[in-house]
């Protein structure tokens, strides 16, 4: 039983068996599958919720388990460590983090909306990597770690990109001066991380064709509001880094087609 949070139960039932085999008594168990409408089952139900509003109870005792309460709802619950209660926990530190906070990650978190029901489900979603989702939740918090926020925490004294200096350098150009590693300068910016945006740009927009493909129907009628994607006069794609025919030689489009929403 070492490990079983349930420990000093099964220690008093075992215990109890025990007493009943010094006695000559025989104990048999029969598995009863739940919600089965079994009378001894049905009673055993309602003994054990008769037994959580007790408290004149053998178990209600201090064991070494700390007991941790909190209230929900003008309901106020009691368990021992559990998955539960770590997120209970958790939610009532950020809360109390969040009052004495006034940067613009804790106003994010106190407004209401800005899509973070579908942050959350992000977080959720184990189909991602979690360095990814680390890292997003390092941004909207203000705590990746660059150049400029390791110098705030006083880890690092310059805050100038390494790649750009060294890109730079390779080249004979002189370096800017505000070539300061942040956020945004790491996403948009840094020349040495050109090659790394224009493949994430490319894997936007191959999704954004995606969900239309597969959220739109083709239409022959020239009556109807249509969306046509030209491939001949190269227009330049919403990424900035190209034309649509670049993006379709990467492999982002098939054909030229029309779509209607």
């Amino acid at each position: 039983m070492h490990g079983n949070p349930d420990a000093d139960i099964m220690r008093d039932i075992v215990q109890f068996l025990r007493e009943g085999i010094d006695q000559g008594l025989l104990t048999n168990f029969i598995k009863i599958k739940a919600h089965r409408r079994d009378p001894l089952n049905e009673q055993a139900d309602r003994w054990a919720d008769e037994g959580r509003q007790s408290e004149n109870i053998r178990w209600s005792l201090p064991t070494n388990r700390p007991i941790f309460y909190w209230t929900d709802k003008d309901t106020t619950h009691w368990s021992p460590m559990n998955p539960t209660v770590k997120k209970r926990i958790d939610l009532q530190v950020s809360l109390q983090q969040l009052k004495i906070q006034t940067g613009s990650t804790a106003n994010f978190l106190i407004r209401e909306d800005n899509s973070k029901d579908l942050l959350g489900k992000f977080h959720k979603d184990r189909s991602v990597w979690i360095r990814v989702r680390r890292r997003v939740l390092q941004c909207l918090s203000y705590q990746f770690p660059c150049a400029l926020q390791l110098k705030q925490w006083g880890i690092l004294k310059d805050v100038k990109c390494s790649l750009c200096e060294k890109y730079y350098r390779e080249r004979n150009i002189p370096e800017p001066s505000d070539s300061v590693e942040s956020v945004g300068h790491i996403q948009c910016y840094c020349p040495a991380l050109q090659l790394p945006r224009i493949a994430i740009h490319h894997g936007i927009w191959r999704e954004l064709m995606f969900s239309i493909r597969k959220s739109s129907t083709e239409l022959n009628d020239a009556s109807e509001p249509r969306w046509h994607f030209l491939l001949s006069s190269k227009p330049r794609s919403p990424c900035g880094m190209g034309s649509i025919q670049d993006l379709r030689t990467h492999g982002t489009t098939r054909d030229s087609s029309t779509w209607s929403g």
